[in-house]
């Protein structure tokens, strides 16, 4: 007879409560898990001072409490999911894995059996819709003068990593191609690289007439956000010159480095624009979607069990 396995007693353990509806402390360890990910070091010791972590409890246990709210308004205002949305979101989640076994591993080590997986997604899918609806005709589109206005009033918020303008022309080439052609090729590029007014020509306009070069304003890139060789070249050209040629498993290229915004300083509003839009955007859409969850919960049965979190805030406080 096999035995069963039993989650520990401290998981099934309940945190809060919506209208008698448990948040558990699998939960709360669950998504502390995923929210904190990212500041485990490669031995995977969390690397926060005591306090972030307590912060970081209070914001899940919150988080938890606000999509059990907006789950059981939209289950009471007939928002459900479609076989369709299911099946899209399970093969999203799967195609994350090597393969399907390594999915299934993934839910055995997660102490989750597929049925609970799966009505794990129809709510994730009912508590989207359900926070989409409440604020889809409220939100209006931020306009330049509102983001300049809070360039201006943030400057803290505009610096960044060193960026580089990026302008770039490229001959597609295989790897096979033969010997004479590419020779070919990479006198045409060279020529270019000692005419950079005509190098600008093709990046401005696209191409070069009768030719297979093409040319792309990459616009400002961060270290990283490029093909690794052509990145590395990139951030070691200076300003305003023109790079070797290089070869890459498409083909040949040459960058020029426009400008070079350096590391800690502020960012040019027309760089940053339509980035800070969306940003603000994205932050009126929460403001939004708090006040609809605050005034579900004046009408709920909120019971907020777990008190570790504040009563540790408290203390570090004093």
């Amino acid at each position: 007879m096999k035995k069963k396995t039993r989650t520990p007693p401290q998981k099934k353990t309940t945190v809060a409560s919506v209208n008698g509806v448990a948040i558990s402390e699998q939960q709360v360890t669950a998504a502390m898990e995923t929210l904190l990910a990212p500041y485990k070091d490669t031995k995977g010791k969390l690397r926060l001072p005591q306090q972030d972590i307590y912060a970081a409890r209070k914001h899940v246990i919150e988080n938890l409490i606000m999509r059990e709210l907006l789950y059981q308004e939209g289950c009471r205002t007939g928002i459900a999911a479609t076989d369709e949305e299911i099946a899209a979101v399970t093969k999203s989640s799967m195609n994350e894995f090597e393969s399907e076994q390594h999915f299934n591993s993934m839910l055995v080590m997660t102490g989750q059996t597929p049925e609970e997986f799966s009505e794990q997604v129809i709510k994730d899918i009912i508590i989207n819709k359900t926070a989409a609806a409440a604020v889809a005709d409220k939100k209006k589109p931020v306009t330049t003068e509102e983001a300049r206005r809070y360039y201006d009033e943030h400057p803290d918020e505009m610096q960044g990593p060193e960026v580089r303008r990026v302008l770039h022309v490229m001959l597609n080439l295989e790897r096979g191609a033969d010997p004479g052609e590419e020779t070919k090729a990479r006198q045409e590029l060279e020529r270019l690289a000692a005419d950079p007014a005509a190098f600008e020509r093709i990046v401005a306009e696209g191409s070069r007439p009768g030719s297979a070069l093409r040319g792309t304003d990459l616009g400002f890139i961060a270290r990283g956000q490029f093909h690794p060789l052509l990145d590395s070249v990139a951030f070691r050209t200076r300003e305003g010159e023109i790079s070797r040629v290089i070869r890459s498993e498409e083909g040949l290229h040459l960058l020029m480095v426009k400008t070079i915004l350096e590391g800690d300083t502020m960012r040019p509003f027309e760089f940053i624009k339509d980035e800070l839009k969306a940003k603000l955007y994205e932050i009126r859409s929460v403001a939004l979607l708090k006040k609809f969850t605050d005034g579900l919960r004046k009408k709920a049965d909120v019971l907020l069990l777990d008190s570790v979190a504040d009563s540790k805030l408290q203390q570090e406080a004093t």
